[in-house]
């Protein structure tokens, strides 16, 4: 037994900027090669309805609706020739602009308006799904989509949060009391809504493609409903899919007995949560096929590195997915999708039939990896990672706004907070400087003491790695000892802002003796880390935002404005080190 479906994405495909029309560019035949040599059988591709296909409903909907089927239609052909599926995530019917001309065609279209700052620098409006016509329109939409792409293998859809879509989209305090602004919805349940645009994109697709998958995916359902969502299971239709987050929904604690609530994709958390076991068992009695979405590669927690190789913590993981008998796998977002020692952990799952102790299983799979002829020290080492990375406060706010995905390019100061946020941690924009937005479950002195246990344990696999991998000459086992030695360094550099952090908001007599000597930490700590990061180009890269967080650069320039902080009158020349050479990311 196995899990049969198993969807990845390329990480240079840009989530945000036409991937369909720039799919041909990363999903070439090499990539598809790769591919399948590391286990999965699918990839996934973000659609925008209105743009792949054109309808008499609103024939005023789509844009290059032609070019999108095209570049579309050679991806589904060429990932054919290698025995893959391409699915669709859809968000729909996606919002548009409150001004949009559109509205002025069909006003009885319109639906919630609101301000979503996020998204867009002016009022979006929802398509209201309590008119007959938005719905008509998905449905037909939907059919026209497949067949103008015959061969598409299906879809999966978020009906909950992400993007502004029907009138309750993001509505994420239903519980609470918040209600949308649009007068038909507003005495509805949101999950009517949900299961109205469920049936209409299954149906329109079952109109043109028996065999296409269909599935929804439950992602946030709990900003609307007690779990397991009972008002919904019984009306899905019978060959839909239920795709259930393997964490979200989950409680665990740190090693000191701290508990905490898991509310995003988790490596420190191994779940399934309570959450995702409720709605399985109901998905089951309603005869539901189920699939699970998590992370193999790498998570909030730390995504611009290609991994977190906490390989056993995984391969528990797939264990308990497949005895579950899930139908499937959605192993990556829109960032942790680069291929790496994780990925070939899913190949070697889904290429074999003994399902060894976790120890076992990691030995065999590096010494395959990377050419040794005794795997034993190197599960070892994942082992105290894994044991390393339970440490890790993983908190939803946490994982949003904390600094650990750009530390080694964040400027430290000692100078009084302004106040100004973080910002998003997946994206490439203005930092502030208040990490208040972090403490929901865990204080800022809570943090440092998570990290500092995180690193003790961590520092102690690196040397258990190092001395595991010490006679290995493959490019592998160079890179993926580059990347645990880079993943200490990063969470170092996260802890030194969070200990600035406190010397600047509590002014403590002694600050300016404590903040020299985390200089000069900080500046060793980047030291060791460069070299590293001047040797993989996939060390600072970010896939969701499609751009580098932190470089080799980027720390040089640290590097230098520490020093001067410290010494403003000795000029130093910051080291370089020759690049060595590794794979493209993708």
């Amino acid at each position: 037994m196995t899990i049969p479906l198993r969807i990845f994405r390329s990480c240079r495909a840009n989530f945000y900027a036409n991937d369909i029309r720039c799919a041909p560019e990363h999903y070439a035949d090499a990539y598809f090669d790769a591919l399948t040599a590391h286990g999965f059988n699918a990839v996934w591709l973000r659609g925008l309805l209105r743009d792949l296909a054109t309808t008499d409903v609103f024939p005023e909907l789509g844009e290059e609706v032609a070019a999108q089927q095209d570049a579309l239609g050679l991806v589904v052909e060429r990932a054919a020739a290698h025995g893959v599926r391409v699915l669709l995530y859809l968000q729909e019917p996606q919002a548009l602009p409150a001004a949009h001309p559109f509205w002025t065609h069909h006003p009885e279209a319109r639906g919630h308006t609101a301000p979503f700052a996020d998204y867009a620098a002016e009022p979006l409006t929802a398509f209201c799904t309590s008119e007959a016509a938005v719905r008509a329109w998905l449905r037909a939409a939907m059919t026209g989509l497949f067949r103008a792409v015959p061969g598409l293998g299906g879809w999966f859809a978020i009906t909950a949060s992400e993007y502004p879509a029907h009138c309750y989209s993001r509505i994420l305090g239903y519980r609470r009391g918040e209600r949308t602004t649009c007068p038909r919805c507003r005495a509805r349940q949101p999950m009517a809504i949900v299961r109205e645009v469920l049936e209409d994109l299954h149906q329109g697709t079952r109109a043109a493609s028996p065999d296409a998958l269909t599935i929804a995916w439950n992602w946030s359902w709990a900003y609307y409903e007690a779990d397991p969502q009972p008002s919904l299971l019984p009306y899905l239709p019978a060959d839909m899919a239920v795709m259930l987050d393997w964490e979200r929904g989950g409680h665990h604690a740190l090693p000191n007995g701290k508990p905490y609530f898991v509310d995003e994709y988790s490596l420190a958390y191994p779940g399934p949560s309570a959450r995702c076991m409720a709605l399985y068992d109901a998905a089951r009695r309603r005869g539901l096929p189920v699939m699970v979405k998590l992370q193999v590669g790498t998570t909030h927690e730390l995504a611009t590195v290609p991994n977190l190789p906490v390989v056993d913590t995984l391969y528990r993981k797939l264990l308990d997915a497949e005895r579950l008998g899930v139908a499937g796998l959605l192993a990556t977002w829109n960032f942790g999708n680069t291929f790496s020692l994780n990925t070939a952990a899913v190949a070697r799952f889904a290429d074999t039939v003994a399902r060894p102790a976790p120890a076992t299983f990691v030995a065999r799979l590096a010494e395959s990896y990377f050419g040794i002829a005794d795997g034993g020290g190197v599960a070892a080492a994942l082992e105290t990672f894994s044991a390393a990375l339970v440490w890790f406060p993983s908190d939803q706010d946490l994982l949003y706004f904390w600094p650990g995905n750009y530390a080694p390019a964040y400027p430290l100061t000692l100078a009084p907070l302004t106040g100004a946020p973080m910002g998003w941690s997946c994206l490439a924009q203005e930092r502030g400087d208040d990490l208040s937005a972090t403490e929901t479950q865990f204080t800022a002195e809570e943090i440092v003491d998570c990290l500092d246990n995180l690193l003790v344990a961590w520092d102690e696999g690196v040397a258990l790695l190092d001395a595991a991998l010490a006679g290995a000459s493959s490019a592998t086992a160079r890179l993926e000892r580059g990347v645990a030695h880079a993943i200490g360094h990063i969470f170092r550099s996260a802890r030194h802002i969070y200990q600035i952090y406190l010397l600047r908001r509590d002014r403590p007599p002694d600050r300016e003796a404590r903040y020299r000597a985390i200089l000069d930490a900080e500046i060793a700590n980047l030291t060791a880390l460069l070299p590293f990061v001047e040797a993989d180009p996939r060390l600072g890269f970010h896939a969701e935002c499609q751009q580098y967080l932190f470089t080799p650069e980027s720390i040089r320039a640290k590097l230098t404005d520490l020093r001067d902080q410290l010494h403003p009158l000795i000029s130093r020349e910051i080291p370089r080190h020759p690049a060595g050479k590794s794979p493209d990311p993708a």
